[in-house]
């Protein structure tokens, strides 16, 4: 479910030998910067603080990245100070982008244009900050250079005004990375280890946030971030290396090392304890009551050598035994009644193998059996030896391509580095290749074995209040891991035909009719059964299929709407040809092809969207027929499905919040596709039956003479058709015909329109304030379609203000502009997360910025800056086979792109003004909330 140049002037034992000196991170003393190569400078000052500055000819014309790392981060937080490391991530960028605001200049410029973007990130031990600049001695270098001395020389001045402020903006954070909906996962890490602090509950979480005052914030950025604290890595076309080393010594050299608290790393008490059992009750919940119950096992690695060398081989080790157990943990063949879903973390939680295993509460132990058998077997005969070449030629593979050309390879090579605590001037991908040089099949099976057999170590359980499997004792559990009988299942090799010989016997070929060319060089073919076909031939891309008829959901009554928009997944889930799901995925996989929810459906439209290596043209077709012709009917499946949903809509893997506000304001503006919300969607799967669903199914998708499919990748002509007459040409031509009625036409709303809607589950603290300003635009009208992208990134230039300079507290901002051809609209969305009380200030705030815009005289620099953010590849369509489908769907041809970058080109300011004023006012404004109650605007 789940790299450095060889050093030209060194061989290895030379490395060794300056691995000694640079060994620890932390090593303090070393004034002299030390050429390691042509293109670095490293050093560490006197105050400790390190240095690394690395360039490179082919990065010519790219930004220089400069990268803060602080050694700080979740691991070294004291009780009560959960995420307090997190929180102090926010400011330093909060402060920085207020100061250039108040200065004004090339800072503010490039904030303002998207071109200078602010990132940090903070993990269990570094706390990273990342700036970018264009040459060294600019502006923009030297104000990062300056903050960066003020914010590990302690000088920082945390106000209290932007505490209060991202006092909000955390907490929405919290809520829009799920935060919330991973509780209980966090419990139980934070029980297995102190690496992890205790997680707050959700409803408490915002207070908790509001606990963090100066005192507290200021106490926490005294103790950690200081000179000898901090190492920061330049990367870039830097022309002058020495004067750049020199910039270091100038501007830290100075700052004095200063008390800081002790290193204690949690990781290393976690690989001491002994052996854990330990079953927690999940926090409860009203919303439905479907529940898993979850298992966690964790494999421990051994504690690393304090030798470097010797510690990467470890690492090394352990990653291709994560991979390897994970490939064969994956292979296990289950079925819809013994179905459980896992998750494996590699290492990157907690330093060992962890499986996270899911199932039905009353399953767990076949759910451990199963899982037993498999790991059993790897224990007894070891990975297969073609399986162990494969994988380490795909480590050879990786060491050869790192290439020291690439500049993000570079850059992530470094960061992986300073996280894992590792030496930066070491030459690992040297030293990697010797020892994947002598690893041999023997070796990495003794090691796959004597991991194996010393774990679990540690074990959890979350389960619902009542499960049996929490009054299990260690004992009984750690017998399911060991009371089975041997199964050689986990290495069955699976047939990877689609179709059968017989079936494929039963479909001959059937006769097609050149229809010609089309306007953009597809060549058009007509089946036998009236299916059509495009072909548009791509020497060297991947095959791609897409597949349509115009015929949906609205097309049907209004008892089967919902049910329509349900029956992708249902197929998905049940299977097609004599196939289960499970296998299906299988088989997929082993063919190298992408598997997931192939067919679609919307309101006006039905259709299938397939990709494939070239290689696997046959079995692509093979697919498509399968699903348009032969689900499978599984009552097994089906109440499979149903569970899964319950699970689906308790877990979405979108925001389904947001999701649901923008279903409920599509509605609201009478918009062709608003697509159904999420308990309708859940409403509808509990009340369906398998009947009914593969009756709409005949009806949408067993009409082949209406559909169309366009092809595209690296094909011959001669090859593919002969296919397409025998698996296209073939889909059965179903009895059950959709009743057609004319669609309403589509006409928004007259002036400006207000409403909240009351979502479900919805936190009073994760409120959603749509603004939207929406108008006609035709569909052909492309240059209509570019003028909306450039006001959007206007409003995008300056949205940032709002929690910035305003303070409001708000931590997502969007602007987005995009078009529905359906009700040929153009629509620009302003997104804004709030909490309680503050949509009125918000909304007055967002009017206020946008009566600045209409009236604000840009400067051609301003311009560029907006024209160079203009992203128009779904004006132009971003493939072959998109510009088909567009030309075929709408009779509509995409602009050239040197067609569009010319009339962005010929775009003014006074243009831009003009723009704006035409289009944002309120007649074209609506204005819609999420919420956990139902309020009404005024």
């Amino acid at each position: 479910m789940q790299d450095i140049k060889r050093f030209k002037s060194l061989n290895f034992f030379s490395l060794v030998c300056i691995f000694l000196l640079l060994y620890s991170p932390f090593t303090y003393g070393q004034t002299k910067a030390d050429t390691i190569e042509t293109g670095i400078r490293s050093s560490t000052l006197d105050n400790g603080m390190r240095y690394l500055i690395h360039s490179n000819k082919a990065w010519e014309g790219q930004t220089v990245s400069m990268n803060l790392y602080v050694n700080t981060g979740y691991e070294l937080e004291a009780e009560g100070q959960t995420n307090l490391s997190h929180y102090m991530e926010h400011l330093p960028f909060s402060l920085f982008r207020e100061e250039a605001t108040a200065r004004r200049g090339a800072v503010l410029e490039g904030i303002r244009n998207g071109t200078l973007p602010l990132q940090a990130h903070t993990g269990a031990r570094y706390t990273v900050y990342n700036y970018i600049f264009k040459k060294v001695g600019s502006e923009i270098y030297k104000a990062e250079l300056d903050f960066i001395r003020r914010m590990i020389g302690g000088s920082l001045n945390l106000d209290t005004s932007i505490l209060k402020s991202e006092h909000g903006s955390f907490y929405q954070e919290y809520i829009y990375r799920g935060s919330s909906k991973y509780y209980t996962n966090n419990c139980m890490l934070s029980t297995l280890s102190n690496v992890y602090p205790s997680p707050i509950l959700p409803e408490h979480y915002y207070e908790h946030v509001k606990g963090f005052d100066r005192e507290i914030v200021s106490s926490f950025y005294k103790d950690w971030y200081h000179p000898q604290r901090a190492t920061l890595v330049m990367v870039g076309p830097i022309s002058d290396l020495d004067r750049a080393a020199q910039d270091m010594e100038s501007y830290f050299g100075k700052l004095k090392a200063t008390p800081a608290k002790k290193l204690v790393y949690p990781q290393m008490e976690y690989l001491q304890r002994p052996n854990q059992f330990i079953q927690l009750e999940q926090l409860e919940t009203d919303e439905l009551e479907v529940s898993e119950t979850e298992m966690y096992l964790y494999w421990r690695n051994q504690i690393p050598p304090k030798d470097e060398p010797k510690a990467l081989k470890q690492k090394w080790m352990y990653e291709m035994l994560y991979a390897l157990i994970e490939d064969h943990l994956r292979r296990i063949p289950t079925t819809y009644e013994r179905h459980y879903s896992f998750g494996i973390d590699t290492g990157k939680r907690l330093p060992g193998l962890g499986l996270y295993l899911n199932t039905f509460p009353g399953r767990e132990r076949e759910t451990v059996v199963e899982i037993a058998k498999a790991l059993n077997q790897l224990k007894q005969e070891g990975i297969s030896e073609t399986l162990y070449r494969k994988q380490r030629q795909s480590e050879l593979n990786a060491v050869e391509r790192w290439d020291t050309n690439n500049l993000g390879a570079v850059l992530k090579t470094y960061q992986d580095r300073m996280l894992n605590e590792e030496s930066l001037e070491f030459d690992q991908q040297t030293l990697k290749k010797k020892w994947l040089d002598g690893l041999t099949y023997a070796k990495l099976n003794t090691a796959l074995k004597d991991f194996l057999k010393a774990g679990p170590q540690d074990i959890g359980i979350m389960a619902p209040k009542g499960a049996a499997v929490l009054d299990l004792s260690e004992a009984q559990f750690r017998n399911w891991l060991q009371g089975f009988e041997d199964s050689k299942q986990a290495h069955e090799v699976h047939e990877t035909t689609l179709i059968s010989d017989s079936l494929i016997a039963r479909s001959p070929r059937v006769t097609s009719k050149d229809l010609g060319t089309d306007a953009l060089g597809g060549k058009l073919i007509q089946l036998a059964n009236g299916a059509r076909v495009v072909l548009y031939p791509q020497e060297g891309a991947p095959l791609k299929l897409h597949g349509f008829r115009n015929v949906g959901a609205s097309n049907l009554n209004k008892e089967d709407y919902i049910k329509a928009q349900l029956v992708p997944e249902w197929v998905h889930i049940s299977g097609a040809g004599a196939y289960t799901h499970f296998e299906m995925q299988r088989m997929l996989i082993d063919l190298g092809m992408i598997y997931g929810r192939a067919l679609y459906v919307n309101q006006g439209e039905s259709g299938l969207k397939l990709q494939a290596p070239a290689q696997r043209l046959e079995a692509l077709l093979q697919l498509a027929h399968l699903y348009l012709s032969a689900p499978r009917e599984d009552p097994e499946a089906f109440r499979y499905w149903k569970d899964d949903e319950s699970l689906f809509y308790k877990k979405p893997p979108y925001g389904r919040e947001e999701h649901d506000l923008t279903v409920s304001s599509k509605e609201e503006l009478h918009v062709p596709d608003a697509g159904i919300t999420a308990m309708e969607r859940y409403e509808g799967v509990q009340q369906s039956n398998s009947a009914e669903v593969k009756l709409i199914h005949q009806k949408l998708f067993q009409h082949p003479q209406e559909f169309l499919f366009v092809l595209s990748g690296d094909f011959k002509e001669t090859e593919v058709v002969p296919l397409l007459e025998a698996y296209l040409g073939n889909l059965p031509v179903s009895e059950n015909q959709i009743n057609r009625k004319e669609n309403a036409i589509h006409t928004l709303p007259k002036g400006p329109l207000k409403k909240a809607f009351a979502i479900p589950g919805i936190f009073s603290t994760d409120l959603r304030l749509k603004i939207q300003y929406t108008y006609p635009i035709a569909r052909e009208d492309w240059k209509s379609q570019v003028d909306l992208k450039l006001i959007q990134q206007v409003i995008k230039s300056r949205l940032w203000e709002l929690r910035n300079v305003k303070k409001r507290g708000l931590y997502v901002l969007s602007s987005i502009a995009y078009i529905d051809p359906v009700g040929e609209t153009g629509n620009l969305v302003i997104g804004l997360p709030t909490v309680a009380e503050m949509e009125d200030v918000l909304i007055k705030d967002v009017a206020e910025l946008i009566a600045e815009f209409k009236k604000h005289t840009f400067t051609e620099e301003e311009l560029q800056g907006i024209k160079a953010n203009v992203y128009y590849q779904d004006i132009t369509g971003k493939s072959v086979l998109d510009q088909g489908y567009l030309y075929h769907k709408w009779n509509l041809l995409t602009p050239d792109k040197k067609e569009v970058q010319a009339y962005l080109d010929s775009i003014t300011p006074k243009d831009l003004q003009r723009l704006l004023q035409e289009n944002l006012v309120d007649k074209h404004r609506y204005i819609f909330m999420g919420t956990g109650k139902a309020k009404q605007f005024e």
